[in-house]
Protein backbone atom coordinates (compact mmCIF):
# COMPACT_ATOMS: atom_id res chain seq x y z
CA UNK A 1 0.00 0.00 0.00
CA UNK A 2 2.91 2.35 0.75
CA UNK A 3 4.24 1.77 -2.78
CA UNK A 4 0.93 2.77 -4.39
CA UNK A 5 0.51 5.84 -2.15
CA UNK A 6 4.06 7.03 -2.92
CA UNK A 7 3.52 6.48 -6.65
CA UNK A 8 0.24 8.43 -6.69
CA UNK A 9 1.76 11.34 -4.73
CA UNK A 10 4.78 11.52 -7.05
CA UNK A 11 2.53 11.35 -10.14
CA UNK A 12 0.36 14.22 -8.91
CA UNK A 13 3.51 16.24 -8.21
CA UNK A 14 4.89 15.67 -11.74
CA UNK A 15 1.60 16.46 -13.44
CA UNK A 16 1.29 19.61 -11.29
CA UNK A 17 4.75 20.76 -12.37
CA UNK A 18 3.89 20.26 -16.03
CA UNK A 19 0.77 22.42 -15.60
CA UNK A 20 2.95 25.39 -14.66
CA UNK A 21 5.45 24.91 -17.50
CA UNK A 22 5.52 27.41 -20.34
CA UNK A 23 3.75 25.98 -23.39
CA UNK A 24 5.47 26.32 -26.75
CA UNK A 25 3.81 26.69 -30.15
CA UNK A 26 3.48 22.91 -30.66
CA UNK A 27 1.56 22.25 -27.44
CA UNK A 28 -2.11 23.08 -27.03
CA UNK A 29 -4.82 22.33 -24.47
CA UNK A 30 -5.28 18.97 -26.22
CA UNK A 31 -2.29 17.54 -24.41
CA UNK A 32 -4.04 15.27 -21.86
CA UNK A 33 -4.94 11.80 -23.15
CA UNK A 34 -6.22 8.31 -22.31
CA UNK A 35 -4.24 5.28 -23.43
CA UNK A 36 -6.05 1.90 -23.17
CA UNK A 37 -3.86 -1.09 -24.04
CA UNK A 38 -3.63 -4.87 -24.18
CA UNK A 39 -0.48 -6.73 -23.09
CA UNK A 40 1.35 -9.91 -24.00
CA UNK A 41 3.61 -11.08 -21.16
CA UNK A 42 6.59 -13.42 -21.31
CA UNK A 43 7.57 -14.08 -17.66
CA UNK A 44 11.24 -14.60 -16.94
CA UNK A 45 13.51 -15.36 -14.03
CA UNK A 46 12.65 -18.36 -11.86
CA UNK A 47 8.87 -18.07 -12.19
CA UNK A 48 8.54 -21.20 -14.39
CA UNK A 49 5.85 -19.16 -16.17
CA UNK A 50 4.17 -19.51 -19.52
CA UNK A 51 3.08 -16.67 -21.77
CA UNK A 52 0.24 -14.55 -20.43
CA UNK A 53 -2.11 -11.72 -21.31
CA UNK A 54 -3.36 -8.56 -19.71
CA UNK A 55 -4.83 -5.10 -20.12
CA UNK A 56 -4.48 -1.64 -18.69
CA UNK A 57 -5.16 2.07 -18.96
CA UNK A 58 -2.88 5.08 -18.92
CA UNK A 59 -3.65 8.74 -18.31
CA UNK A 60 -0.96 11.00 -19.65
CA UNK A 61 0.10 14.48 -20.59
CA UNK A 62 2.32 15.82 -23.32
CA UNK A 63 4.92 17.98 -21.55
CA UNK A 64 6.63 19.35 -24.67
CA UNK A 65 7.78 18.18 -28.11
CA UNK A 66 10.20 15.70 -26.51
CA UNK A 67 8.48 14.26 -23.41
CA UNK A 68 5.24 12.71 -22.17
CA UNK A 69 4.47 11.72 -18.59
CA UNK A 70 1.90 8.99 -17.95
CA UNK A 71 0.35 7.15 -15.01
CA UNK A 72 -0.60 3.57 -15.92
CA UNK A 73 -2.57 0.86 -14.20
CA UNK A 74 -2.39 -2.74 -15.40
CA UNK A 75 -3.47 -6.32 -14.77
CA UNK A 76 -1.73 -9.39 -16.23
CA UNK A 77 -2.16 -13.15 -15.78
CA UNK A 78 0.00 -16.17 -16.57
CA UNK A 79 0.20 -19.84 -15.64
CA UNK A 80 3.31 -21.60 -14.37
CA UNK A 81 4.56 -25.08 -13.54
CA UNK A 82 6.26 -24.71 -10.18
CA UNK A 83 7.62 -28.07 -8.98
CA UNK A 84 6.18 -27.58 -5.49
CA UNK A 85 2.56 -27.16 -6.53
CA UNK A 86 1.71 -29.14 -9.63
CA UNK A 87 0.98 -25.90 -11.47
CA UNK A 88 -0.18 -22.49 -10.42
CA UNK A 89 -1.68 -19.30 -11.76
CA UNK A 90 -0.30 -15.81 -11.18
CA UNK A 91 -2.10 -12.47 -11.31
CA UNK A 92 -0.09 -9.25 -11.50
CA UNK A 93 -1.78 -5.93 -10.73
CA UNK A 94 -0.01 -2.63 -10.40
CA UNK A 95 0.59 0.95 -11.36
CA UNK A 96 3.55 2.79 -12.79
CA UNK A 97 4.75 6.23 -13.75
CA UNK A 98 6.18 6.49 -17.28
CA UNK A 99 8.47 9.07 -18.79
CA UNK A 100 8.46 8.83 -22.59
CA UNK A 101 11.17 10.52 -24.69
CA UNK A 102 10.15 11.07 -28.31
CA UNK A 103 12.86 10.93 -30.96
CA UNK A 104 10.51 12.81 -33.33
CA UNK A 105 6.84 13.81 -33.52
CA UNK A 106 5.27 13.04 -36.87
CA UNK A 107 2.81 10.54 -38.38
CA UNK A 108 5.16 7.85 -37.03
CA UNK A 109 6.65 8.93 -33.69
CA UNK A 110 9.25 6.60 -32.14
CA UNK A 111 10.00 6.91 -28.42
CA UNK A 112 12.02 5.49 -25.53
CA UNK A 113 10.33 4.84 -22.19
CA UNK A 114 11.45 4.41 -18.59
CA UNK A 115 9.06 3.57 -15.81
CA UNK A 116 8.89 2.77 -12.12
CA UNK A 117 6.02 1.66 -9.96
CA UNK A 118 4.57 -0.98 -7.70
CA UNK A 119 2.94 -4.33 -8.32
CA UNK A 120 1.10 -7.00 -6.36
CA UNK A 121 1.78 -10.61 -7.31
CA UNK A 122 -0.93 -13.14 -6.38
CA UNK A 123 0.25 -16.73 -6.79
CA UNK A 124 -2.45 -19.37 -6.40
CA UNK A 125 -2.40 -23.15 -6.68
CA UNK A 126 -4.68 -25.88 -5.36
CA UNK A 127 -2.64 -25.97 -2.15
CA UNK A 128 -2.00 -22.34 -1.27
CA UNK A 129 -2.40 -18.69 -2.16
CA UNK A 130 0.33 -16.08 -1.59
CA UNK A 131 0.25 -12.35 -2.24
CA UNK A 132 3.30 -10.05 -2.17
CA UNK A 133 4.01 -6.46 -3.21
CA UNK A 134 7.15 -5.29 -4.96
CA UNK A 135 8.72 -2.40 -6.85
CA UNK A 136 9.03 -2.62 -10.62
CA UNK A 137 11.28 -0.81 -13.07
CA UNK A 138 10.76 -0.88 -16.85
CA UNK A 139 12.71 0.30 -19.88
CA UNK A 140 11.79 -0.05 -23.53
CA UNK A 141 10.99 1.45 -26.89
CA UNK A 142 7.86 2.00 -28.94
CA UNK A 143 6.11 4.11 -31.52
CA UNK A 144 2.91 6.06 -32.09
CA UNK A 145 1.20 6.00 -35.48
CA UNK A 146 -1.48 8.62 -36.24
CA UNK A 147 -4.65 6.97 -37.55
CA UNK A 148 -6.52 10.30 -37.59
CA UNK A 149 -6.28 13.74 -36.00
CA UNK A 150 -7.78 12.38 -32.80
CA UNK A 151 -6.62 8.74 -32.48
CA UNK A 152 -3.16 7.21 -32.52
CA UNK A 153 -2.14 3.56 -32.49
CA UNK A 154 0.62 2.86 -29.96
CA UNK A 155 2.84 -0.14 -29.39
CA UNK A 156 5.88 -0.73 -27.24
CA UNK A 157 8.09 -3.48 -25.91
CA UNK A 158 9.42 -3.29 -22.34
CA UNK A 159 11.82 -5.16 -20.10
CA UNK A 160 10.54 -5.27 -16.51
CA UNK A 161 12.71 -5.76 -13.45
CA UNK A 162 10.73 -6.97 -10.41
CA UNK A 163 12.02 -6.82 -6.81
CA UNK A 164 9.66 -9.59 -5.64
CA UNK A 165 11.05 -11.44 -2.60
CA UNK A 166 12.18 -15.03 -3.08
CA UNK A 167 9.55 -16.45 -0.67
CA UNK A 168 7.19 -16.87 -3.64
CA UNK A 169 9.25 -19.72 -5.05
CA UNK A 170 11.73 -17.72 -7.10
CA UNK A 171 15.36 -16.93 -6.46
CA UNK A 172 17.21 -13.80 -7.51
CA UNK A 173 15.80 -10.97 -9.57
CA UNK A 174 12.64 -11.57 -11.58
CA UNK A 175 12.26 -10.09 -15.03
CA UNK A 176 9.52 -10.03 -17.62
CA UNK A 177 9.14 -9.00 -21.24
CA UNK A 178 5.91 -7.16 -22.04
CA UNK A 179 4.54 -6.14 -25.41
CA UNK A 180 1.76 -3.53 -25.27
CA UNK A 181 -0.59 -2.48 -28.06
CA UNK A 182 -3.30 0.14 -27.73
CA UNK A 183 -4.57 3.59 -28.60
CA UNK A 184 -3.92 7.18 -27.53
CA UNK A 185 -7.10 9.27 -27.37
CA UNK A 186 -7.05 13.02 -26.46
CA UNK A 187 -9.35 14.05 -23.63
CA UNK A 188 -10.41 17.38 -25.21
CA UNK A 189 -10.88 18.60 -28.75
Amino acid sequence: MKILTTLIAYSCFLIGITNTAQADDTITKKDYYLAPFASYLEPGGDTAGYSGWGAGMGIGRVINADFNVEVRGFWQNYKNSLNCCGGAETDLAGASLDLQYFLSRDTLSPYLVTSFGGMTTDLQSRYFKVSESSFIFEAGAGALYSLSKTVQLRGDIRYRLNTLPSELGAEGVLNDLTINLGFVIPLSQ
